[in-house]
């Protein structure tokens, strides 16, 4: 089978658990199926990079105007509003897409995230170059169909009730989502969220929580050492909590704790601000590969601070699978995983 995914970032390229998720399903269908991926990546240019990977799995990368997730774009209502409007549909997206379609012919269209990569415009290719429409399906990472934010919780720290730019969007989106045959959510939560919110009235709907593959080899861990180590891990923004926990953390005086933040985001230099000058705080950027599954061996305990209704966390899945405790928000899917 032809199967092409739409994310609108793809390794190496990638901010947090979702593109890793997409990175590893397009490795593990290409051992086999025929797998395209459609993603994005930062500048401007006319046509699509297209690019073959090792396990074959074949990357066009796209580059049009308003690529608002690849930008430092305020948290401002009206500034996300406005790129979400440009976003509703890009004729740039759907005539790249469309020639891709075309070229390729997939079976199936399988979406991820498409902020900035325009959802109606990926749609609208869903026909080109056949005489039936491909068969669509959704995996549901976030709440981009419903929240201008896409977290149901905006800066201010309330909740999405939603505001008015929350439905104007939905209103937009939700006959979008009519023509979708397969949504998938990793969690009950945000599928329930969804059809709450009147989405997906017809499509078959599925509760899958996300692969991580085999397990690496399990890292010797210490009986004794000197330090306890706490670990945070995925993008450094307002809604996942990241400066609570180093607020937090700071107001405790045992000199044998450790946290180390892995990731990158808006509110790092913040959260650098507040850590000051304790030596038991490291910030180690964005890590992935060998460098990301260390972190995780040496952890003692993983935390997951999330202000938001957070969906299914990777990072909970890959401390689980490392044998670190987790400490995590009752939000959201988090209460699906630790229990």
């Amino acid at each position: 089978m032809k199967i092409c995914l739409v994310s609108n970032l793809f390794p190496p390229l990638g901010q947090g658990g979702a593109e890793i998720y997409v990175g590893r399903l397009a490795s593990a269908l290409a051992e086999e199926h025929q797998v395209i991926v459609i993603t994005t990546e930062p500048g401007f240019h006319g046509g699509p990079h297209r690019q073959v990977s090792a396990d074959g799995v074949i990357t066009y990368r796209l580059a049009p105007l308003n690529i608002a997730h690849l930008t430092n774009l305020p948290q401002q209502l009206f500034a996300k509003a406005a790129y979400r409007a440009l976003d509703l549909y890009h004729p740039q997206v759907a005539t790249l897409t469309r020639e891709i379609m075309v070229r390729e012919r997939p079976e199936v269209l399988h979406l991820h995230n498409w902020v900035g990569i325009s959802l109606a415009a990926v749609l609208s290719s869903a026909d080109a170059g056949r005489f039936d429409r491909v068969p669509v399906a959704i995996t549901l990472h976030d709440y981009g169909l419903c929240c201008v934010y896409a977290d149901l919780r905006h800066p201010d720290g309330a909740g999405c009730p939603p505001r008015l730019p929350c439905r104007l969007m939905s209103a937009v989106n939700r006959p979008l989502s009519d023509s979708v045959g397969l949504v998938i959510s990793p969690s009950q939560y945000v599928l329930d969220e969804h059809r709450r919110r009147g989405f997906f009235s017809r499509a078959v709907r599925q509760v899958i929580p996300y692969g991580l593959g085999p397990a690496p080899a399990p890292a010797a861990r210490p009986q004794s050492k000197a330090t306890f180590d706490v670990l945070f891990l995925g993008r450094i923004q307002a809604h996942k909590g990241t400066d609570l926990l180093v607020r937090a953390f700071r107001g405790l005086r045992d000199p044998s704790l450790r946290l180390h933040l892995a990731g990158a985001g808006p509110l790092l230099e913040q959260c650098r601000a507040l850590a000051g000058d304790d030596p038991r705080i490291t910030f180690h950027g964005f890590v992935s590969g060998e460098a990301r599954q260390a972190l995780l061996d040496q952890a003692d305990c993983l935390v997951s601070p999330s202000l938001w209704p957070d969906n299914y966390p990777v990072s909970i899945q890959e401390a689980f699978q490392a044998g670190a405790v987790v400490i995590a928000s009752r939000i959201g899917g988090i209460p699906e995983m630790v229990r």
